[in-house]
């Protein structure tokens, strides 16, 4: 768990671009599909940002496949159909 300013802890999840850059997101929902979990993660901003900028507005939004790997949980990118499925799942749900 990371804390960054917000009230409560939030479950953050780093992706790094392969370029050293990361990129934290918070894990909104986990969906269940064909017996594996999906993330649903939405970019946090910046800690250096200050409320009100364009990144608290425009949050980025990803799927990842939340695979097992020696006991840690580790997200993938899904395959396109599992990726469609799960996107049609976290839309009925809103």
């Amino acid at each position: 768990m990371i804390e960054q300013g917000y009230e409560g802890e939030v479950s953050v999840v780093v992706v790094d671009d392969g370029e050293g850059n990361e990129t934290y997101y918070e894990e909104e929902v986990v969906i269940a599909h064909d017996g594996k979990n999906f993330a649903v993660l939405v970019s946090l901003p910046p800690e250096e940002c200050e409320p009100g900028c364009k990144c608290h507005e425009e949050p980025t939004v990803i799927i990842a496949r939340i695979d097992r790997e020696d006991g840690e949980d580790v997200y993938v990118a899904p395959t396109e159909d599992e990726y469609e499925a799960v996107v049609q799942l976290y839309e009925e749900m809103q």
